[in-house]
């Protein structure tokens, strides 16, 4: 398991991360980067992307060569030259501005629209806010917090969440696919 995808992005308000460099791919300046996201053409049809390192600094760069590879893609962006500069990039998130983002059919959510939606069970009773969403495979998890900061994990998957209502803000799950951790 990759220890990067277990990492939630550090999300900002205007942006949402689409994928992770997860190192250079040969001496060109290429990186091997993981996609945070299930829409194929939102790679396809990226022009330039902003760039945030592990150490918080930002570029924008623009996309000069992609290719899909072992169920990721290899990036070459402009300016990006030797495997020195494709190293600098390891850990660093590709970010594309929220507005940019296709409009999505009703009943259906971006997972970064999940954190800070109250997570109440059949009853209505609240069991804490989602606090952030692991992407540990095939199923993202839920991380819950409630007042005392205890956390809850939920699977994201259709036999546990009953509803979700962005707009109100809320969600509903069945009690019996939460995990409680340590208090």
């Amino acid at each position: 398991m990759n220890p990067l995808r277990l990492k939630p992005p550090d999300e900002d308000a205007d942006s949402v991360t689409i994928g992770v460099v997860l190192r250079p791919h040969g001496i060109k300046g290429e990186v091997v980067v993981e996609p945070l996201t299930d829409n194929e053409e939102r790679f396809a049809q990226l022009e330039d992307v902003r760039v945030v390192r592990p150490s918080g600094s930002s570029s924008r760069l623009r996309v000069v060569s992609m290719f899909p590879h072992k169920g990721r893609l290899v990036i070459l962006f402009e300016g990006i030259v030797g495997m020195d500069e494709a190293e600098s990039l390891r850990g660093a998130e590709l970010r594309i501005p929220i507005d940019s983002l296709p409009q999505l059919p009703a009943g259906s959510y971006y997972h970064h629209e999940l954190h800070g939606l109250d997570v109440r069970i059949e009853s209505g009773a609240s069991i804490g806010t989602v606090t952030s969403l692991w992407e540990t495979g095939p199923t993202p998890v839920l991380v819950i917090h409630d007042a005392d900061q205890r956390e809850t994990l939920l699977p994201l998957v259709d036999a546990f969440v009953l509803e979700v209502d962005v707009k109100k803000g809320f969600m509903r799950v069945k009690a019996a696919g939460t995990v409680s951790g340590p208090s």
